[in-house]
């Protein structure tokens, strides 16, 4: 025992770094043992659906997935194609990947004519930004009745997933997070997703922006932006990041005149599925059961919830805030299918790095944070005039993607579009009638 404690004595540095790195080693092969175990499990699933029998006349489900490869750091496709891909190919899905590029260039992409030709369903690999670009280059389509119909899954791999947080329940690792999410595009489990349309109001020719998380504006909103930048503060810096926003300007808010409806949020209309083919009955039918395959084009036809934006209004304010927000209700477990409009009373200066600091612990919005005292409405559209003094910028973040500040008309499109899930609530809510 002498001999031991005299051996440690003597070279006691070396056996403490010798400890702390095979504990650090040991933590990280046991935490890629237990990633491989998921993986496992979830492609043992995966191929039980790829062993089902198809139809003599049946074909695969084609998938069309956006990829963006400079996501997560740049780590996006080497994820996608570890944890998501397998699983998809298990199932006996055919799978077609198109990369993004640049910024914009899903939603080119997405919004032409021969991308979703034939597609059973699309997925997302990205993040909130992502989501927003695939969804708008979508229903800016001559044929969006048809295209709003397939549904889209969401492989969480951005550095905002907030739509994916509100429709996948496990966020236990990163790994069963993607594999769940691949999971419910093989089970076909989806469940309807409001959109927000949002036009600007400089150009009339410019085209809308659709989304699905809302609209945000202020302090609250800046501060968020810059908090890479302060990555070397460790869990200091979102702290950190609303001290900055302080001292570049206080106090700091947003004026703006909002108009809006007070009227009953606009009911969804389920529109008549299309009846059922008859089955061939005549005695040739059962010798030659094969249908035509010619390709038919489809007239565009209009949405029965895509009503046109109002041209006038019986409420018109105006409001001075440090922060604005337009949300729908995706995020939340409530049925109303509205836009939820906020604004923030006046904060001082310990209030407002308190409640950001708050709203991070909780991974809440500050206008959600329990005992605040935001103004709030509920309207299916309203129109938004922002007053900016000339020389200064400002910037909108829609679904967590900056946008230059202008005037805007907003309206909400209910159960415009339907997303893979897995949330109990929200396959529960799907599966009521409208």
């Amino acid at each position: 025992m002498a001999a031991v404690w005299r051996f440690y004595r003597n070279h006691w540095k070396k056996l403490t770094f010798g400890g702390v790195a095979v504990t650090f080693l040991g933590r990280y092969l046991n935490n890629q043992h237990q990633e491989n175990l998921v993986r496992r499990e979830f492609c043992d699933i995966a191929q039980e659906y790829g062993k089902q029998p198809l139809h003599c006349m049946g074909q695969t489900r084609k998938v069309v997935v956006f990829l963006n490869p400079a996501a997560c750091k740049g780590q996006a496709r080497k994820k996608f194609e570890k944890n998501a891909v397998p699983m998809l190919h298990l199932a006996g899905l055919e799978v077609t990947i198109i990369e993004t590029d640049y910024e914009g260039h899903a939603k080119a992409l997405a919004s032409f004519p021969d991308t979703l030709q034939r597609t059973d369903a699309v997925v997302v690999a990205g993040g909130d930004g992502t989501i927003m670009e695939v969804v708008t280059g979508m229903l800016r389509r001559s044929d969006q009745f048809q295209t709003s119909k397939i549904p889209i899954g969401i492989i969480p791999l951005g550095r905002n997933n907030s739509l994916a947080t509100s429709l996948f329940s496990s966020r236990e690792s990163e790994v069963r997070w993607i594999a769940e999410s691949a999971m419910a595009v093989i089970k076909e489990l989806t469940c309807p997703v409001d959109v927000m349309r949002i036009q600007p109001l400089q150009d009339e020719n410019s085209k809308p922006v659709f989304a699905t998380l809302g609209i945000r504006w202020g302090a609250f909103r800046d501060a968020e932006q810059n908090l890479d930048k302060y990555w070397y503060m460790g869990p200091l810096k979102q702290r950190f990041a609303y001290i900055k926003r302080l001292m570049k300007e206080w106090p700091s808010e947003v004026s703006a005149v909002l108009s809006y409806n007070v009227q009953p949020v606009e009911t969804v209309i389920t529109k008549d599925p299309a009846p059922e083919p008859e089955p061939d009955t005549s005695w040739w039918g059962w010798f030659w059961p094969w249908k035509s395959t010619q390709e038919v084009t489809l007239e565009p036809q209009e949405d029965p919830n895509e009503a046109v934006m109002p041209d006038s209004w019986d409420t018109e304010r105006r409001i001075s805030a440090v922060e604005f927000t337009a949300a729908t209700t995706n995020s939340t477990t409530s049925k109303e299918k509205c836009i939820v409009v906020s604004s923030s009373p006046k904060l001082s200066r310990e209030e407002f790095v308190n409640l950001g600091d708050l709203s991070a612990i909780t991974k809440t919005p500050p206008q959600d944070v329990a005992g605040q005292d935001w103004s709030k409405v509920q309207v299916d559209a309203f129109q938004l005039e922002p007053q900016v003094p000339e020389g200064k910028e400002s910037w909108f973040s829609i679904d967590n993607e900056p946008y230059e500040v202008m005037p805007i008309k907003v309206k909400v499109l209910p159960n415009k579009l339907r997303f893979f899930c897995n949330k109990e609530e929200k396959l529960a809510a799907a599966s009521q009638p409208l």
